[in-house]
């Protein structure tokens, strides 16, 4: 991926519905370039544009982190698996006290007990984890910027938006979906860019009905838009989950110091041994050692922080991407073959 494809990229994660001419605009080239470019990122599945329905806004669940401790060798089995969970949104392999990170949607404390106390402990290879439940999301990968567009162009594609991309949390209850918008939003689950004609087709309604209903459902906060790629895809190689523990009385103007900054992909406050929980991204470990030092150590209330490093994403935003990788050859100890 070069510069070019990078900036396509960062446009689609202002807009992840914005037309070619748009994004053209946005990246100083021409519409064909951008046509061209934009279809092959897509086609390569790197790349995804997704509509989902948001679970706090709808009542459909709460997220939970959970942090997953496994055998020596089983991690990958065990990421694998849990990426087959229908209530299961995020699998990432991770360094540090525990092997897997994963995030689920727990309709209500039962349905947690079950996922967390009675299915995952019978998964070959899981030894132990911890949960921390998401209390308020204050950004997410939906209002992400990483920016690489300037400001002036990142606002003319929001501008064009048909979702609440800047209300990371609901202030109320979106109305009640029906069987039409079920259908509609499952369309769109797997094609957020499909088009509106061939999204009427799915429940055989006209054109006008099909587009009316999405944006009524994107309007009220029930249907969230998403271009979904992993950060190293754009060159930000270096990826990790921040557990805080910030002073509770200071927990909304960390946030505030927080939400906006380019390497913050998702933050929310946490009930469990933490009280917020940071993903960021950064180019290189030196990166990450900046964000450390100079962004999180110039804020007060933040009293501590687990650092917890992405190794590799299995399933993000509930698109999955497998990985079973070959046995690896025996290295020496200078890590040559």
């Amino acid at each position: 991926m070069d510069d070019l494809d990078r900036l396509v990229v960062a446009a689609l994660i202002a807009n992840p519905r914005a037309s070619w001419p748009a994004i053209a605009r946005a990246v100083e080239t021409s519409e064909a370039t951008v046509s061209r470019r934009a279809t092959r990122l897509l086609a390569s599945g790197e790349v995804n544009v997704a509509a989902n329905l948001d679970v706090l806004a709808t009542g459909r669940g709460v997220p939970v982190f959970v942090r997953v401790r496994c055998a020596p060798g089983a991690a990958v089995a065990v990421a694998n698996a849990i990426s087959d969970w229908p209530s299961v949104r995020f699998v990432s392999l991770v360094s540090g006290v525990a092997d897997c990170l994963v995030e689920l949607v727990a309709v209500d404390r039962s349905h947690l007990l079950e996922l967390t106390m009675l299915r995952l402990p019978k998964l070959p290879g899981v030894t132990g984890g911890s949960s921390e439940v998401v209390l308020r999301r204050f950004t997410s990968g939906v209002r992400w910027n990483p920016g690489l567009l300037p400001p002036e162009k990142v606002a003319a594609l929001r501008a064009e938006r048909i979702d609440r991309w800047e209300r990371p949390h609901p202030t109320d209850l979106a109305p009640p979906l029906t069987e039409l918008d079920e259908t509609l939003a499952a369309a769109l689950a797997s094609d957020g860019r499909m088009r509106w004609s061939e999204l009427a087709a799915h429940p055989g309604v006209m054109q006008s009905t099909a587009r009316r209903r999405v944006e009524n459902l994107c309007r009220s906060g029930a249907l969230r838009l998403r271009t979904v790629v992993e950060p190293e895809t754009i060159g930000l190689t270096v990826t990790a989950f921040l557990w805080l523990r910030v002073n509770p009385q200071r927990v909304d103007q960390v946030a505030q110091r927080l939400a906006d900054h380019p390497a913050v992909l998702l933050l929310c406050a946490t009930a469990g041994e933490h009280n917020m929980c940071a993903e960021v991204a950064v180019a290189d470990y030196p990166g990450l050692h900046r964000f450390l030092t100079g962004t999180l150590g110039g804020i007060a209330g933040i009293q501590g922080v687990d650092v917890t490093l992405t190794l590799r994403t299995l399933k993000r935003a509930s698109i999955v991407r497998p990985w079973f990788p070959e046995t690896l050859g025996e290295t020496d100890i200078s890590g040559h073959s």
